[in-house]
């Protein structure tokens, strides 16, 4: 493989500064080993308006770095989902590579959590639904996207939920890697024991976490409400990964658990109109 340059670290000092056909701006989000920046198109100078963000490499490992934007790539250039980020332009060049995705109104399912008051139970199913429909997707596709997470879920202000950063993404059935990669809180077992094929279980695992803290995080229901759910939850983290149900059970069995849970949310509070 060609030799990849060091990407150092990204400052205020590039806004303005031209990558492919695109000028760059402020950053917006910057990890150990990827930074994020809004941009524009290169013949956009002087306009407001920035309506993309661009992700680079960053850090000691230039390689790693190298190899996320192209799995990020190519997985999202094979599938398209409403509930899955787009990339619309990349460049996989050893010195300078990137890709553009559109600018996401909203924040992460993690600050929905942190911010605001308790859910009510239907919102709680209806956002992990959205997320287990673009596993389906990435599923049905031959991906796993390896790093399913709150802070990787973008809540639109509609409640509309995209997946995003398919940098840890890989081929259903790759073989074990000895590096990690993904987050230790919503790893399966087999993903951090680094001695299994790249299973689409795995994120199923994840979701599994992600449904269970929201179960945590909604308003007081009853038990009948919750039970259903929680049996969902104990077959999704199963220890043993074909026990799990695939996304699209969980699809199917989430928006189940909606139209029963929306009835119960919205029956007593028309017992309390009529009783008024």
């Amino acid at each position: 493989m060609p030799e990849v340059s060091s990407q150092s670290k990204a400052t205020r000092s590039d806004v303005g500064s031209i990558l492919g056909i695109w000028r760059l701006g402020e950053p917006v989000h910057t990890s150990t080993s990827a930074m994020h920046c809004l941009a524009q198109p290169a013949d956009a100078n002087g306009n407001p308006r920035w309506d993309y963000v661009l992700r680079r490499p960053i850090g000691s490992n230039p390689i790693e770095g190298l190899r996320q934007i192209r799995h990020f790539n190519a997985c999202a250039a094979g599938i398209h989902h409403p509930n899955l980020i787009a990339v619309l332009d990349a460049s996989d060049s050893v010195t300078h590579p990137y890709l553009v995705m559109p600018l996401l109104e909203g924040k992460t399912m993690q600050r929905c959590w942190e911010e605001g008051p308790p859910k009510p139970l239907p919102v709680g199913l209806w956002l992990v639904r959205q997320v287990a429909q673009a596993l389906e997707a990435l599923h049905a596709g031959g991906w796993v996207h390896g790093d399913v997470k709150p802070a990787n879920v973008i809540v639109g202000p509609t409640g509309h939920a995209t997946l995003i950063d398919l940098g840890f993404a890989d081929r259903v059935h790759s073989p074990p890697n000895r590096l990690f990669r993904g987050t230790p809180d919503y790893a399966a077992p087999e993903n951090i024991s680094g001695e299994s094929l790249t299973l689409p279980a795995s994120d199923i695992f994840s979701l599994g976490r992600i449904l269970w803290q929201w179960m945590t995080r909604v308003e007081v229901v009853s038990e009948c409400q919750l039970s259903p759910v929680a049996e969902l939850v104990e077959a999704m983290v199963s220890e043993t990964p074909s026990e799990r149900p695939t996304a699209s059970q969980i699809c199917r069995d989430l928006l189940r658990l909606e139209i029963e849970s929306l009835g119960c949310h919205i029956e007593p509070k028309q017992r309390l109109r009529r009783a008024a």
